[in-house]
């Protein structure tokens, strides 16, 4: 699975929006909301690692104070979440 290409995360104050961007306009109508860590997943995923669960719980676990199987775990499910959701694909 790839991120779509379209959607660009957007830090508004202490929350973070994925909003479809192209020519310059904005759509709101479909607006999602991330916490911090739906955020650094998602730039990493748009930086070099894909959709690769294995890859996404490793930088988690860099970045946050948290085990492997539980990174792997909330990333598996936030993955499902957004492919559900249209976001990747």
């Amino acid at each position: 699975m790839q991120i779509r290409p379209d959607l660009k995360l957007r830090r508004v104050g202490d929350n973070y929006m994925l909003v479809a961007v192209s020519d310059g306009d904005l759509n709101t109508t479909a607006v999602h909301t991330f916490n911090a860590t739906a955020a650094f997943i998602w730039t990493a995923a748009a930086a070099s690692a894909g959709t690769d669960a294995e890859a996404l719980a490793r930088l988690v676990c860099d970045e946050y104070d948290v085990d492997y199987a539980t990174a792997l775990a909330d990333v598996r499910a936030i993955l499902a979440d957004w492919h559900a959701a249209g976001l990747i694909g």
